[in-house]
């Protein structure tokens, strides 16, 4: 008898997260929300018990498009090290990690 098996891991979005929990507010059950979407049921209870925190990610302006809102150690650290990293991206200028480690040690300080 041969078993059915996992379905595909697949990650969604803040932003489909944010519409599955509006489609089962407006009275859709959470069973077809699941079938609908491809996810198990018990995936949309998750959303729906995390419903702030996706809502909140949802509605900033880079949230929409991550898969997760967690936050590093060092969000501001990180933040710099981004700004840093695209303006040596839009300069062309090589990249490598020798180079990041530097800028990451700089910028600690």
């Amino acid at each position: 008898m041969a078993s059915k098996g996992r379905k595909q891991y697949r990650r969604l979005t803040m932003e489909k997260k944010a519409a599955i929990i509006k489609l089962v507010k407006s009275s859709q059950s959470q069973a077809d929300v699941s079938k609908e979407f491809d996810i198990y049921k018990q995936t949309v209870s998750d959303f729906l018990r995390n419903k702030d925190k996706i809502f909140e990610a949802s509605e900033k302006p880079s949230g929409a498009q991550n898969m997760n809102a967690s936050q590093g150690v060092h969000p501001k650290l990180e933040d710099a090290f981004v700004l840093c990293l695209n303006s040596m991206i839009a300069k062309r200028l090589p990249v490598s990690s020798c180079i990041l480690k530097q800028k990451v040690g700089t910028l600690a300080l």
